[in-house]
Protein backbone atom coordinates (compact mmCIF):
# COMPACT_ATOMS: atom_id res chain seq x y z
CA UNK A 1 0.00 0.00 0.00
CA UNK A 2 1.39 3.39 -0.96
CA UNK A 3 0.58 6.61 0.79
CA UNK A 4 -1.70 9.07 -0.93
CA UNK A 5 -0.54 12.57 -1.74
CA UNK A 6 -2.00 15.10 0.71
CA UNK A 7 -3.05 18.53 -0.55
CA UNK A 8 -4.65 21.43 1.32
CA UNK A 9 -7.34 23.67 -0.14
CA UNK A 10 -6.83 27.43 0.16
CA UNK A 11 -9.49 27.45 2.88
CA UNK A 12 -7.69 24.72 4.82
CA UNK A 13 -4.40 26.59 4.48
CA UNK A 14 -6.05 29.68 5.99
CA UNK A 15 -7.49 27.62 8.83
CA UNK A 16 -4.10 26.06 9.61
CA UNK A 17 -2.39 29.46 9.62
CA UNK A 18 -5.05 30.94 11.92
CA UNK A 19 -5.05 28.02 14.35
CA UNK A 20 -1.27 27.86 14.42
CA UNK A 21 -0.97 31.58 15.10
CA UNK A 22 -3.44 31.29 17.98
CA UNK A 23 -1.58 28.28 19.33
CA UNK A 24 1.80 30.02 19.23
CA UNK A 25 0.39 33.07 21.01
CA UNK A 26 -1.55 31.23 23.70
CA UNK A 27 0.09 27.91 24.54
CA UNK A 28 3.32 26.88 26.25
CA UNK A 29 4.05 23.77 24.17
CA UNK A 30 4.56 25.62 20.91
CA UNK A 31 5.84 22.59 18.96
CA UNK A 32 2.75 20.53 19.75
CA UNK A 33 0.55 22.09 17.05
CA UNK A 34 2.92 21.27 14.19
CA UNK A 35 3.72 17.84 15.57
CA UNK A 36 0.10 16.75 15.90
CA UNK A 37 -0.87 18.16 12.51
CA UNK A 38 2.06 16.38 10.83
CA UNK A 39 1.09 13.09 12.51
CA UNK A 40 -2.53 13.48 11.39
CA UNK A 41 -1.51 14.22 7.80
CA UNK A 42 0.74 11.15 7.77
CA UNK A 43 -2.08 9.02 9.17
CA UNK A 44 -4.69 10.06 6.59
CA UNK A 45 -2.12 9.68 3.79
CA UNK A 46 -1.59 6.07 4.84
CA UNK A 47 -5.07 5.20 6.19
CA UNK A 48 -7.60 7.66 4.76
CA UNK A 49 -10.47 5.74 6.31
CA UNK A 50 -9.16 6.55 9.79
CA UNK A 51 -11.50 9.49 10.26
CA UNK A 52 -15.22 9.28 10.77
CA UNK A 53 -17.80 10.09 8.14
CA UNK A 54 -19.15 13.66 8.34
CA UNK A 55 -22.25 13.89 6.13
CA UNK A 56 -23.50 17.14 7.77
CA UNK A 57 -21.58 19.32 5.29
CA UNK A 58 -23.21 17.76 2.23
CA UNK A 59 -19.88 16.86 0.61
CA UNK A 60 -19.79 13.23 -0.54
CA UNK A 61 -17.11 11.24 1.23
CA UNK A 62 -16.20 13.98 3.72
CA UNK A 63 -14.46 12.62 6.81
CA UNK A 64 -13.03 14.20 9.92
CA UNK A 65 -10.26 13.18 12.26
CA UNK A 66 -10.09 14.48 15.83
CA UNK A 67 -6.69 15.85 16.87
CA UNK A 68 -6.96 15.47 20.61
CA UNK A 69 -3.89 17.40 21.77
CA UNK A 70 -4.83 20.56 19.86
CA UNK A 71 -8.59 20.01 20.07
CA UNK A 72 -9.27 20.40 16.34
CA UNK A 73 -10.92 18.35 13.62
CA UNK A 74 -9.18 17.77 10.30
CA UNK A 75 -11.82 17.59 7.55
CA UNK A 76 -10.85 15.80 4.34
CA UNK A 77 -11.93 13.76 1.34
CA UNK A 78 -9.91 11.15 -0.52
CA UNK A 79 -9.72 9.02 -3.62
CA UNK A 80 -7.28 6.34 -4.77
CA UNK A 81 -4.44 8.84 -5.22
CA UNK A 82 -5.04 11.95 -3.13
CA UNK A 83 -6.26 13.20 0.23
CA UNK A 84 -7.70 16.70 0.07
CA UNK A 85 -7.66 18.52 3.42
CA UNK A 86 -10.65 20.86 3.33
CA UNK A 87 -10.57 22.40 6.82
CA UNK A 88 -8.95 22.44 10.22
CA UNK A 89 -11.57 23.53 12.72
CA UNK A 90 -11.63 23.93 16.47
CA UNK A 91 -13.57 21.04 18.01
CA UNK A 92 -15.01 23.23 20.75
CA UNK A 93 -16.94 25.39 18.32
CA UNK A 94 -20.67 24.83 18.28
CA UNK A 95 -20.76 24.19 14.54
CA UNK A 96 -18.57 22.78 11.82
CA UNK A 97 -16.79 24.84 9.17
CA UNK A 98 -18.55 26.30 6.14
CA UNK A 99 -17.41 24.10 3.30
Amino acid sequence: MTDRRVRFTATAQEHVAREQQWWLENRDYRHLFATELEEAVALVAHLPGAGTSYPDAGIPGLRRLYLQKISCHLYYTHDDHDVIVRALWGARRERGPAL
